[in-house]
């Protein structure tokens, strides 16, 4: 194979010669090996060019990522100033109380809504026994044109007492918000524009019974008192609801003052 190659260089050069000779120009050398790597050469430059292309086209990773179209965001349905359910209620309840007492519910009511009585006298938080719920075993019952109450014991600081919670509509145009049965009512008016009632009882020797009562400038009312007693609003001795529980009520007036007016309901 080389020898074929060199004949072939030797006739190309002896050819070049004689016309260089017959034009009466010197001969110009061009080696083969020059002439073959010319085209290599534009090879490497054109693959070289279409990489750089083919670089140039790609999409490239520029590390920012575009985020799909966002969720549908969840709609927040603002909650009831009423609880309709007692268990609405109750869970209502422990929020606010946290750690400051423990409670056990013995009885749950689900009370109609009531228009406003024509003496503006509220309507009393209910007592054992004196009030008959609409349907205290069917809680499906509770909807939009109820509010509900609950009472059972609590506890706090190792005292033990009774309790009636009941939150309700109310009309902020009315003076409903004292005239408790057995309890004297002091009333003031807050920053806000809603007035609180608060009172105490003593129905018998050593028992004591406390009311906090919120009307909110919406009209709902917030109800909760407390006794030491087995009846919140206090009872004689010796009658239902009168057995003395502990030495004093579980929790103190300003207690019962921060639970109606916590903005956690």
């Amino acid at each position: 194979m080389n020898d074929l190659r060199t004949l072939h260089d030797a006739f190309a050069e002896l050819e070049r010669r004689a016309d260089a000779a017959a034009r009466g120009t010197a001969p110009v050398v061009r080696p083969w090996r020059a002439m073959r790597l010319v085209p290599v050469a534009a090879s490497v430059v054109a693959v070289a060019g279409l990489v750089a292309g083919a670089v140039w086209l790609a999409p490239g990773d520029s590390g920012t990522h575009v985020a799909g179209p966002p969720s549908a965001s969840s709609t927040t349905t603002t909650r009831s100033p009423v609880p309709h359910s007692p268990d609405d209620l109750i869970a209502r309840f422990r929020v606010v109380l946290g750690d400051t007492a423990t409670f056990e519910v013995t009885r749950k009511d689900i009370l109609a809504n009531t228009p406003a009585p024509s003496d503006n006298r509220p309507e009393p938080p209910p007592e054992p026994g004196s009030v008959v719920s609409l349907s205290p075993l069917s809680p499906e019952v509770a909807d939009d044109t109820t509010h509900a109450a609950v009472s059972g014991t609590l506890t706090s600081a190792g005292v033990t007492g009774s309790f009636v919670l009941m939150i309700r509509p109310g009309d902020s145009a009315s003076g409903m918000w004292c005239g408790f049965p057995r309890i004297d009512c002091d009333v003031s008016t807050l920053p806000d524009g809603s007035r609180l009632a608060t009172g105490t009882a003593q129905r018998a020797p050593g028992a004591a019974s406390y009311l906090a009562s919120l009307q909110r400038t919406d009209g709902t009312v917030v109800v909760i008192q407390i006794s030491n007693q087995g009846d919140p609003s206090g009872a004689e001795i010796n009658s239902p609801g009168g057995e003395v529980y502990a030495p004093r009520p579980p929790l103190t007036l300003d207690q019962l003052k921060a639970i109606v007016t916590s903005d956690k309901w």
